[in-house]
């Protein structure tokens, strides 16, 4: 069943995607700033100790060429935590990881991945490294400016004492800076 969702959120994606016939969002040689929430859901073993989540992120990418750009991001992600052996005080855990990445794109649908490191406090504290891959979609807004919506899907680790996995949907506003 769950797995079904993640199938059609993917096959939603890309129906808005080739609907969209004109060009990619952003010029060559150009920063954007975005600026999002995030509903997250833990996977494995990360679900035993801990339920639904959100965050806020805010990204920076810088479009080097015509379908690639370099991305910057941090944020501050926080899921409750379940009563459980592993958990026995149900403390939450709150996530602050700084990542660099790449970004492709296909017209306005693109994928990538970043990597970089984590503050993890709460359950657990404790320094690491995270990595994540991610696949979404831009949805202008404003043909003047050409700000946009970014709606992505990600798949997140972050590596301390153990891994800890999540999947994530990202909802951003994306603003244009020449």
């Amino acid at each position: 069943m769950k797995y079904f969702s993640l199938i059609t959120i993917l096959l939603v994606l890309a129906t808005i995607s080739a609907l969209q016939a004109f060009a990619q969002v952003s010029n060559k040689k150009t920063w954007n700033i975005s600026v999002g929430a995030d509903i997250i859901y833990p996977e494995n073993n990360f679900r035993k100790t801990h339920g639904w989540g959100y965050g806020g992120t805010i990204k920076a990418e810088y479009l080097f060429e015509k379908h690639a750009s370099i991305i910057l991001s941090t944020g501050a992600y926080t899921l409750s935590g379940k009563t459980s052996l592993l958990n026995p005080d149900a403390r939450t855990v709150l996530g602050i990881p700084v990542k660099a990445g790449l970004r492709y794109y296909l017209g306005n649908f693109y994928f990538g991945g970043d990597a970089g490191y984590l503050n993890q406090s709460g359950f657990e504290s404790n320094n690491g490294f995270v990595y994540s891959f991610f696949i979404g979609d831009e949805i202008v807004t404003n043909k003047k400016n050409k700000n946009s919506l970014d709606l992505s899907i990600r798949h997140e680790a972050w590596v301390t004492d153990r891994t800890r996995a999540f999947a994530s949907i990202r909802l951003a506003y994306e603003f244009r800076v020449r």
